[in-house]
């Protein structure tokens, strides 16, 4: 595909001009704030030292204009609302429809995060709402096109687990991403799914907040007190180098003024590693997953 302009690729770009000393991040996964005005926010991940961004909210105007407003910085991603008083996309027979039509338009480089407990109406458990009917046209569409599709999902009962395989093996063309690397799945469960699934990849966001002393719970983390990678997810992302990325969750009040420190938790938890796979995680992942995203010229 000859791309001609694009959001994505515009915001890639600024990365190979970064010095060979201070390896570059992009954070693949994030929110729109809602008490922040988005040239605000936008603001606050630039001045972190990012790269780029991939923000993720379900109403397409507002991605269409922050894609507008910072094309060669934010990487947009329309998502499903989880919550009543959230505007945009709500999960529906016509959802992959509307999905669909803001990535043709060129508002958004992919799709996500797609929940999978939307209020009021959800399904008991996680297995079932992945395999929802209304849910099974945005997996086929993302498959149709090749694109990444970020799902938030707890692995957390084989039956969960069996339930990702399935969508992930019956779309091998999508390239489906984990949010919160399954939010508290293990590095064994992972390395099944991953084994059996070469379109499957995982975000770290959460997953990277330092195991004590932070906003979320302890159990969430894969750091080790103090800050390392716990010995078990080193060796499965070492397992699968290109698998892996980086990504803060930016959202709600209190994650904002953890920018900085999520970005330098992390470059001390991936030090150690061999620098190809430092960059791999900090930014190269997310960009091979992004590398087809074409938009016309703004």
């Amino acid at each position: 595909m000859k791309v001609t302009g694009s959001v994505c690729l515009a915001a890639l770009a600024l990365v190979g001009c970064a010095g060979a000393r201070e390896i570059p991040y992009i954070d693949a996964h994030s929110h729109l704030v809602p008490d922040l005005n988005p040239d605000e926010e936008v603001a606050r991940f630039r001045a972190s030292g990012l790269k780029a961004v991939v923000i993720m909210n379900p109403d397409p105007a507002a991605m269409r204009d922050i894609g507008k407003r910072h094309g060669d910085f934010v990487i947009p991603f329309i998502s499903i609302a989880r919550l009543p008083e959230m505007a945009g996309i709500r999960l529906s027979p016509g959802a992959a429809a509307a999905m669909g039509a803001a990535q043709a338009e060129g508002a958004v480089c992919g799709f996500g995060e797609v929940p999978t407990r939307v209020v009021p109406a959800t399904e008991p458990s996680d297995d079932l709402a992945l395999l929802n009917l209304d849910r099974l046209p945005i997996y086929a569409l993302a498959d149709a096109r090749g694109l990444p599709l970020n799902i938030h999902v707890t692995i957390d009962t084989p039956a969960v687990e069996a339930a990702v395989d399935r969508v992930s093996r019956g779309h091998p063309r999508m390239k489906l991403i984990l949010a919160h690397a399954g939010w508290s799945a293990g590095p064994e469960v992972l390395g099944r799914l991953m084994a059996a699934n070469p379109n499957l990849y995982a975000d770290l966001s959460i997953r990277l907040d330092p195991a004590a002393g932070f906003v979320q719970p302890r159990e969430t983390s894969i750091l080790a007190a103090d800050g390392s990678l716990l010995p078990e997810w080193r060796v499965l992302i070492e397992r699968f180098p290109d698998r892996f990325m980086f990504g803060m969750d930016i959202t709600g009040t209190e994650r904002p003024a953890y920018i900085d420190r999520l970005i330098a938790v992390a470059r001390q938890a991936f030090a150690p590693l061999p620098r190809k796979l430092q960059h791999a995680l900090a930014h190269g992942n997310i960009e091979a997953l992004l590398a087809g995203c074409a938009f016309p010229k703004r």
